[in-house]
């Protein structure tokens, strides 16, 4: 669609953010609707970060999302966040109105869809498994505990600030059990096993396997573990193939990859944006074909 003098402006505030799926995916649903919008990739650097979301404001942008590594500061430059997102700690989308800016975070029901839509899992009553205790994984869980699952396990390599994070989410759904364990300590071995394998849902939250990241590139520690009743859903999207869902292919499990949650949280900031929704399925299946095509793209949103 050609931009005209009416051309409605949202995008995106990143750094890096020149391989993002994200204008592709927001270009194709405006179009869908026959929308007069555009949607505008922005790579900025931390001290640009509230100019930028005032210039762009006063510039008249609608709307913008927000990726690594701006989640949690942008916060602090909002005039609103919704409760679920101050509970995450991490914003993903921001609302332009007249005189107020506020921000959500539509990675929580991005999981939540992604799982049910492309994955037919069911998540109340479930069990959930998920290594990370960041942005992404905080999002994960609430998205998981808000729609009813009974017990959520986080898999961290340090306990500090995972045990803030359990303290906020025990008071918000005093009802489900939460914890954590400690990720390559021989000692909690046993405990990891029984948490992984009693999970319906394991969730990949951490930039491990994605590519340019070396460290830690396969999280599972014992393949014997996986079983057939479970689904993994790694967060990574580039590569499509990681190690993470290799074991799990492996293990017989049910996986999910990154490109589901990718559509899935975008058609939430894109329905925040215009009462309107987009096919997932369908997103999904174009950002395949597309990013086939394009092989530098990495894995950011």
């Amino acid at each position: 669609m050609t931009s005209t003098g009416g051309t409605l402006l949202f995008g995106l505030l990143g750094d890096p953010v020149s391989h993002s799926l994200s204008p592709f995916i927001m270009n194709r649903a405006f179009a869908g609707i026959g929308m007069d919008a555009v949607y505008v990739a922005f790579g900025i650097k931390p001290i640009q970060l509230p100019t930028a979301i005032g210039g762009l404001s006063s510039l008249g942008a609608m709307g913008l999302n927000v990726t690594f590594p701006y989640k949690e500061e942008v916060l602090y430059h909002l005039d609103v966040v919704a409760s679920d997102a101050e509970l995450v700690h991490a914003v993903n989308t921001l609302v332009f109105y007249d005189d107020e800016i506020h921000g959500y975070n539509t990675d929580a029901p991005g999981t939540v869809i992604a799982l049910e839509e492309f994955a037919d899992v069911t998540i109340e009553q479930n069990t959930a498994f998920i290594f990370g205790a960041g942005g992404s994984a905080r999002a994960a869980a609430y998205g998981l505990l808000e729609r009813g699952v009974d017990r959520l396990t986080f898999g961290v390599r340090t306990p500090e600030r995972v045990e803030m994070v359990i303290d906020n989410f025990t008071y918000a759904f005093p009802e489900q059990h939460i914890e954590y364990v400690i990720l390559g300590s021989p000692e909690n071995r046993t405990r990891r096993q029984e948490a992984l394998t009693e999970s319906g849902i394991v969730i990949n939250a951490t930039p491990a396997g994605m590519s340019g990241v070396s460290e830690f590139t396969s999280l599972i520690e014992d393949t014997s573990w996986i079983h057939t009743g479970q689904c993994y859903f790694d967060f990574v999207y580039h590569p499509r193939r990681t190690p993470f869902l290799d074991a799990a292919r492996a293990g017989g499990a049910k996986t999910l990859g990154g490109i589901a949650l990718l559509v899935s949280q975008a058609s939430e900031s894109f329905r925040l944006w215009t009462d309107q929704t987009f096919d997932v399925k369908s997103m999904a299946e174009a950002v395949e074909t597309f990013s086939r095509r394009d092989s530098s793209i990495e894995g950011v949103n």
